[in-house]
């Protein structure tokens, strides 16, 4: 990740990336502060797509379309994962994780496929075997690019064909705010115990 000088890409994004990256830092604060925000974003980041690895399980038994409901959902879940390591090493806030994923969902979608076509193509014994080999590859591949700033680059020169926002994760993260609702919040109770003495 450490490059001894800016490329080509980074020098065309200066001035972008500089604000928008001192906005994401600004946003947290520093000391315990911040990395109790950290963990809390590790913490519901994990949730999140444990949520949703049960709606991809789910989509492969609905009739018809199933299976490429199922294709399109595990290939944006590996691409997700193998950039999350990227993203967690240059700090990106959770919020701004999902943003960009889900504005760039074809991007991600054709990233993470090569690695649930051999699942799919192959026996369960040699497709999860070419599939340990493939995601440390494509992990690798992952956090080595400069994805973020390619995608925003190229976005500035086709502004009329963007693709719109496709959210991704916005059942799972229903269903997982709807169960985190369940729990009761002991901050509430103490501040009504506060108040009355």
């Amino acid at each position: 990740m450490g490059r001894s000088g800016p490329s080509t890409v980074e020098s065309l994004k200066q001035n972008d990336t500089v604000t928008s990256d001192s906005k994401v830092h600004a946003a947290r604060p520093a000391g315990l502060g911040g990395i109790m925000i950290g963990i809390g974003e590790q913490v519901y980041s994990l949730l999140l797509l444990t949520f949703f690895f049960f709606e991809v399980y789910a989509t492969g038994f609905i009739p018809y379309i199933g299976k490429a409901l199922n294709f399109v959902l595990l290939s944006w879940m590996y691409a997700y994962y193998c950039f999350e390591y990227k993203w967690n090493f240059t700090e990106w806030g959770l919020e701004k994780r999902l943003d960009f994923f889900e504005t760039n969902w074809a991007f991600f979608a054709g990233f993470g496929s090569p690695c649930v076509l051999a699942i799919f193509f192959f026996s369960p014994l040699v497709g999860y075997g070419f599939m340990a080999v493939l995601f440390p590859l494509f992990v690798l591949t992952a956090t080595g690019t400069e994805a973020e700033q390619v995608i925003s680059t190229q976005r500035r020169r086709f502004t009329g064909a963007q693709l719109g926002k496709v959210p991704v994760f916005y059942a799972a993260d229903t269903l997982l705010m709807r169960v985190l609702s369940l729990f009761p919040s002991e901050s509430r109770e103490q501040t009504q115990d506060n108040k009355t003495l």
